[in-house]
């Protein structure tokens, strides 16, 4: 399965290659603004859903989760939010082999804590890749909440690089790679029943639209989002973002789209052979796994240019950083919008001149 081999594959071979970099003062790096209009905030919500037993914990206790929310405020005044806590940017670092605090030099958009704007907002679960984490794809939420999203990115605890939790505690990555199918897809059902657990207590607080709920996810995080949509019929669409999907592949419920990098797998193949609901593959030819993410503006501050020419292409593709984050915008808020908002686009029905390198492979 792509995400975990590509997981592996970039804290091996990377760790290699870079371990040896001096640390040396990183340039400043700021996400691209959102290009809605409404001011961004986030927070942090601890969940902890007292009917799951843990099944990653070394003993028995409920499932606990940290979540990371996105949502529009009316305030333009505040601090603003760091990237991620100072544990996951380096046990980030530390899988990349790059300079310690490092990625401290990424700088986010959104206020920290601001008052929400509206609770009833369209709501998006976000999942992440395997030893990623919720703060991987900030970029895109922020720009989704500035579009009027509400976006709940969720740590998936000891999956995740790093989880700080309120009184302090951080639990750090230690799920080993799955060696079997079975691994992989009781891996899987793990995290869809996450973000089930959070999807519950976001409608519990009444912070989101119980009628406009989708899932999207990164890597093992695109296949989360897709198992999500099949055991939650709360959710009404799903987006997988260049994510490879466990054996044997069974259809989503409900819309869904593909968008990935010019590569195929047999994993994507048979799901467009059972798809029955509207559903789009598209492949964009200038992407690499992780352009699908953030981490194409870690590449100046963690010295990442130093790879080797065709394991960078295959990481961070040919895309500068910039293009990379409105292919990702520009895409998943279409198809958004189409289905949680009924706003029609051709955007997913036509190749488009102003986005060249993106092609429909299947509809």
């Amino acid at each position: 399965m792509r995400s975990r081999l590509a997981g592996l594959f970039l804290a091996v071979v990377c760790a290699q290659a870079l371990l040896a970099v001096p640390a040396t003062a990183a340039p400043a790096v700021r996400l691209p603004r959102p290009t809605g209009v409404l001011p961004v905030a986030t927070s942090a919500l601890h969940v902890v859903d007292q009917s799951r037993v843990d099944s990653w914990a070394p003993t028995p206790r409920p499932r606990e989760l940290m979540v990371q929310l996105w949502y529009p405020t009316w305030s333009t005044r505040g601090t603003r939010a760091n990237y991620a806590p100072i544990e996951v940017t380096r046990s980030l670092e530390a899988a990349l082999g790059a300079p310690e605090d490092s990625l401290r030099a990424i700088t986010s958009n959104a206020l920290k804590d601001a008052p929400a704007l509206s609770n009833r907002l369209p709501l998006v679960l976000f999942s992440h890749g395997y030893a990623g984490s919720r703060a991987t794809t900030t970029a895109l939420a922020e720009d989704l909440a500035s579009h009027g999203y509400l976006v709940a990115a969720v740590d998936h605890t000891y999956e995740a690089a790093a989880v700080r939790f309120p009184d302090g505690r951080v639990i750090y990555h230690s799920v080993p790679p799955e060696q079997s199918p079975e691994d992989v897809t009781a891996a899987i059902r793990v995290r869809a029943a996450d973000l089930t657990s959070v999807l519950t207590e976001l409608l519990r607080r009444r912070l989101a639209d119980p009628h406009r709920i989708a899932a999207i996810g990164h890597s093992a995080g695109g296949a989360t989002a897709f198992e999500a949509a099949r055991t939650d019929p709360r959710i009404r669409a799903a987006a997988n973002l260049d994510g490879g999907l466990p054996s044997p592949v069974t259809p989503v419920p409900v819309p869904s789209l593909l968008l990935t990098g010019e590569w195929q797998f047999d994993s994507w193949t048979e799901w467009a052979s059972v798809q029955r609901t509207w559903s789009r593959h598209l492949a964009t030819s200038t992407m690499g796994h992780y352009s699908f993410t953030d981490a194409p503006h870690y590449i100046a501050p963690a010295n990442l240019r130093d790879l080797p020419a065709e394991i960078f292409t295959e990481l961070f593709g040919t895309v500068s950083p910039t293009r990379a984050t409105e292919l990702q915008r520009v895409y998943v808020r279409a198809f958004l919008d189409r289905w949680l908002r009924g706003i029609p686009t051709g955007l997913l029905d036509r190749e488009s001149h102003k986005y060249p390198e993106v092609k429909i492979r299947w509809r």
